[in-house]
């Protein structure tokens, strides 16, 4: 026998939390039968666990750079992966990498930068982790976050705020901040984020590089931490985006080593740097009127991308206004699905079960112990989240995750009617440019808080339809940056890399 068998208390216990209404005599009864299905389990944990093929490399783990090294806090921890025996030639030859703190990278702790995960290590490499060592790419640092990626202002991670490149006493954008700061300062030459309601154009808008939320799907998430896989997404940032399409070229197409569940059966991977011709003549695009009508909008980000608009008009694209009712309403919709979505994940030990994907046992295991016990080290944002999700839950027993996931359906084909005539949407990607610092939470809870979510009204939408989404710098404000996004049709990332880049040429 090696697992530990219910008491009649414990048995008593689960009855009462789950309104089972047992009796004492249908207890007796049922455990002498409950030891013998869990004897089967004990036959289970005697056969070794399949085990995910590792990249053969040299792995330096690193340390924490100190302060001075990087005043920005953008990097959790220095490191040196390399392909062994080395990539002769790839793509990613030369290339400095630096990687999201929720991907995994065998051998290297992953934290999500909270305390809860303080003591994880990966023994599994993430499919876009091998795929990037295969390439040829050097992977140097394990790249800053906010705690558990729930917050857009960068200024929620255990190990402390990351800060602004173009001026550090404001935010860097979240929650992929140090995946933002890192390329922007020459740490590395590019960087993976993860992006479930704009955490990759966030930090790409407030950081003034290059961020490209790919088409849901189109990169494998096998081995990352997940939020909730209707939203979940994995990409490129760096600061131009020849970099950016030349990392996606590695990492796009269906898994090869374990199922994901986000993904279609195939996929056509086409060569997205090679797309980049500076053409944009007679392409169409829809500016949407809505995306510049947010609550928080400043007038000076609006003029700043209207004018990047007419600079594309000038190339020889078509520019048009368009009106999208249905975009007023993103941020409800991406509330319901990423705070009850994110509460299942964290509490199941970032997976969902009834799929066929690849499933990690020891991140579970460890994510399940940890909300047992630590889950006081949250950061106040996540609390937030664990606190509503946790009531509507209770309350209201899931129907308001339904309903939003309905309603994204409706809302995902009000986009896809205006990109049947137009090949690109254009809005702002945040509606403001970077907030000073917020004061810590001992100082400020609200502030703290109120500072990390509202900046996802543009971007969250599509997460929710799984549009690819590029964040361009354009012209700034007051010495901040101003990110231009532009949004095109599933799967046609390759047109939304293009005129980014014919922009950034022009610029």
């Amino acid at each position: 026998m090696t697992l530990r068998r219910p008491a009649i208390d414990d048995i008593l216990d689960i009855s009462a939390t789950y309104g089972l209404d047992l009796t004492e005599a249908e207890v007796a009864e049922l455990k002498p039968l409950v030891d013998g299905v869990i004897a089967g389990y004990d036959l289970m944990d005697q056969y070794p666990d399949p085990l995910r093929a590792v990249t053969p490399a040299v792995r330096i783990p690193g340390a924490r750079p100190e302060p001075e090294d990087d005043p920005l806090n953008g990097i959790v921890r220095n490191c040196s992966v390399k392909a062994y025996p080395e990539v002769k030639k790839g793509p990613l030859s030369g290339k400095s990498i630096g990687v999201k703190d929720t991907i995994c990278v065998a051998g290297l702790p992953m934290t999500c930068a909270s305390r809860l995960l303080y003591d994880y290590t990966s023994d599994i490499d993430a499919t876009v982790v091998k795929r990037v060592l295969e390439a040829g790419g050097h992977i140097t640092a394990v790249l800053n976050t906010d705690d558990f990626a729930f917050s857009g202002g960068g200024h929620t991670s255990a190990y402390g705020p990351g800060r602004n490149p173009v001026d550090p006493a404001h935010v860097p954008g979240g929650s992929s901040n140090g995946s933002a700061t890192a390329p922007a300062t020459g740490q590395v030459d590019i960087a993976l984020g993860g992006d479930q309601g704009g955490s990759i154009r966030i930090p790409a808008s407030f950081s003034g590089v290059v961020g490209h939320k790919p088409t849901h799907g189109l990169v494998p998430y096998t081995g990352i931490v997940g939020f909730d896989q209707t939203i979940d997404h994995i990409g490129p940032m760096a600061k131009r985006v020849e970099d950016v399409a030349l990392l996606l070229g590695v990492i796009a197409g269906v898994d090869d080593t374990a199922i994901d569940p986000r993904q279609p059966s195939s996929i056509e991977v086409p060569d997205y740097a090679a797309a980049l011709t500076g053409k944009v003549k007679g392409l169409k695009i829809a500016v949407v009127k809505e995306g510049f009508e947010t609550p928080e909008a400043m007038k000076p980000v609006n003029k700043a991308v209207k004018a990047a608009a007419k600079q594309l008009e000038g190339l020889g694209a078509k520019v048009k206004e368009v009106s999208i009712p249905l975009h007023r309403r993103v941020v409800p919709l991406w509330n319901c699905i990423a705070i009850e979505g994110g509460l299942d994940s964290f509490y199941h030990g970032h997976t969902a079960y009834q799929h066929k994907g690849y499933y990690n046992p020891r991140l579970i295991s460890a994510m399940m112990r940890a909300v047992r016990t630590n889950a006081g080290d949250f950061s106040p944002t996540a609390k937030l989240g664990a606190v509503v999700g946790h009531y509507m839950r209770q309350q209201y027993h899931g129907a308001f995750y339904a309903r939003a996931q309905n309603m994204a359906r409706v809302l995902t084909a009000a986009y896809d009617k205006v990109l049947a005539e137009a090949d690109l949407l254009l809005m702002p990607t945040t509606p403001q440019t970077a907030h000073s610092m917020p004061a810590s939470p001992e100082k400020d809870r609200v502030e703290h808080i109120s500072q990390a979510l509202n900046m996802v009204a543009n971007t969250a939408a599509f997460d929710l339809s799984g549009h690819p989404s590029v964040s361009v710098p354009v012209n700034g404000v007051d010495g901040l940056p101003v990110g231009l996004m532009l949004t095109g049709r599933r799967f046609d990332d390759a047109t939304v890399l293009r005129v980014a880049h014919a922009y950034q040429q022009a610029g």
